[in-house]
């Protein structure tokens, strides 16, 4: 299968919204199908589990993982891979010493493996488990018709955090709901002595993350899978309108915290602790753009932070994080003449694959397929499940639920664009960040034609 079937996928992705729907609203009954399987008796041993996830993330995963081996017997050997975990991967399968089962973040790295058949078909082993994910999330985890992998964790992108307090601090009442808005409400936090935006750019991904959800909101839902699959070429003026709104506001370089060069060594997780900062330190920001995964960030930097926009025991909103300090998002707004796209939601996730079929990955599968893991880690916060038995009530107070509740009334659900663009998604990074560094019209130009040479390179068309 070439890259341009994985891509193919996205159809489905879209087609499937209501299946996905249900992986966040879900009330309905755990059945039989979505047991576990893994604790009928002690099986002992260990397993060995690659993920990206690091930090406060890994923390969670493992939390979720503790009631499997308990059950089991199974000790679970962890490492957390981080921005590296593809690269890692890669690696340690071709020197033949790949970990028992890896979580990736992309359908494109499961269809390479599985193409190489260096993971396990998994059909016989999730069996009725399969009916726990709609068929969206079931499509992007197969290859040529058979099951190799369980999507375990979502994420929505379409999401802009924010300091209640500091917009409170500029005088603003309500968040914004177009992208006129945005800038508009930008200019006025700037006026009020606060720097509006925390950019993550160091590492590219969340470069792209915002890039690809101004994309959807101005282009749509099927010119973004038609980009995505390079049946559109990065030339085409809707990529132009892109690079041309979010020039809007990357040059207000006043906007961005630490200016140009502070943004451009500003990491992930560090950009969302500008705004949402560990006592006794200040914000110095009021808004970053990323997914609903930061909320691992915020509230492991500190436990002060209640989400909505009232502090804890009802008080008011403190800037200060020793005291009563808030977080909130607010969905990606579209432009006022795209409006129609408000609602389309750019996603990701994470998937599990088995590399060595050993009696404790089995069981490990069996158990990510069910509803137990998902139902702690959303407990936890910073967390989405596309497992359908993961109710509602799992997810622990209403920001998070309405995080969740936005994948339910998603106009239409695409993948991250550059996680499946196979070998050139480092050149994409590196390119959008080199925009960052100069948004002007002959520099976007030059950086189009860049891409659309690196994507036919890289996709064969």
């Amino acid at each position: 299968m070439t890259q341009v079937s994985t891509l193919g996928k996205l159809a489905v992705v879209t087609a499937g919204i209501v299946g996905i729907a249900t992986a966040c609203g879900s009330t309905s009954p755990t059945t039989s199908s979505s047991s576990s399987s893994s604790s009928s008796g002690k099986i002992g041993g260990s397993v060995t589990v690659w993920a990206e996830w690091t930090a406060q993330e890994q923390q969670d995963f493992l939390a979720a993982l503790a009631p499997f081996e308990a059950e089991t017997g199974i000790t679970v050997n962890y490492q957390g891979k981080g921005n590296n975990m593809d690269t890692a991967l890669t690696a340690a399968v071709s020197g033949g010493s790949p970990p028992d089962v890896a979580f990736v973040p992309d359908p494109g790295t499961l269809d390479t493996l599985a193409k190489q058949g260096a993971i396990k078909d998994l059909t016989s082993t999730l069996g009725t488990l399969t009916s726990n994910f709609g068929t969206a999330w079931n499509t992007l985890a197969s290859y040529n018709g058979k099951q190799y992998g369980v999507w375990f964790k979502g994420a929505n992108k379409n999401t802009i955090w924010y300091n209640p307090a500091l917009f409170t601090q500029a005088g603003i009442s309500t968040p914004p709901t177009t992208w006129e808005q945005l800038l508009t409400d930008a200019a006025q936090l700037k006026a009020a002595g606060i720097t509006p935006f925390s950019l993550c750019t160091d590492v590219g991904w969340p470069v792209a993350d915002m890039w690809q959800n101004i994309y959807l909101k101005t282009a749509g839902a099927a010119d973004y899978n038609k980009l995505a699959a390079h049946t559109l070429k990065w030339t085409d003026p809707t990529v132009t309108t892109a690079f041309t709104t979010m020039a809007q506001l990357v040059s207000q370089t006043s906007w961005l915290d630490g200016g140009l060069q502070g943004s451009l060594s500003n990491g992930y997780p560090a950009c969302v602790d500008k705004v949402f900062p560990k006592p006794p330190a200040q914000p110095t920001a009021a808004m970053v753009v990323e997914a609903d995964f930061v909320v691992s960030e915020i509230t492991g930097n500190s436990s002060n932070y209640t989400p909505g926009t009232t502090g804890s025991g009802g008080a008011a909103c403190t800037a200060d994080a020793s005291k009563t300090p808030c977080y909130d998002f607010f969905p990606f707004p579209a432009p006022a003449a795209d409006s129609a796209n408000n609602t389309a939601i750019q996603g990701a996730g994470d998937v599990a694959m088995m590399l060595n079929q050993t009696p404790q990955a089995v069981a490990l599968i069996k158990y990510i397929a069910g509803p137990e893991p998902g139902t702690i880690w959303a407990h936890l916060g910073g967390f989405a499940s596309p497992n359908n038995q993961v109710k509602s009530s799992a997810y622990p107070d209403a920001v998070t639920q309405a995080d969740a509740q936005a994948l339910v009334n998603a106009s239409s659900f695409v993948f991250s664009l550059d996680d499946l663009q196979g070998s050139w998604e480092p050149k994409l990074w590196a390119d959008l960040i080199q925009f960052i560094q100069n948004p002007s019209a002959s520099n976007v130009s030059s950086i189009e034609s860049t891409m659309d040479t690196q994507a036919t390179a890289a996709l064969g068309h």
